[in-house]
């Protein structure tokens, strides 16, 4: 059970993996650091979160994944 932290590629939001957590709060002070976004907006599901840039756009997403 992990949080992932993708970043968007030129294409899809889900373009490539940076890293995994154990823990949300871990993943999400990561990904400011290293995405920079400026909100992160709830997906379709409950363990989904959006990472958006000043202009609405996703940059990013937050993903909980269950092994």
């Amino acid at each position: 059970m992990m949080w992932e932290i993708w970043q968007a590629n030129n294409r899809y939001i889900q373009g490539k993996r940076i890293k995994k957590f154990k823990l949300k709060e871990d993943a999400v002070e990561y990904a400011k650091k290293n995405i920079k976004y400026k909100r992160m907006v709830k997906g379709e599901t409950k363990n989904e979160f959006y990472l958006e840039d000043k202009g609405g756009l996703p940059i990013g997403m937050l993903i909980y994944k269950e092994k």
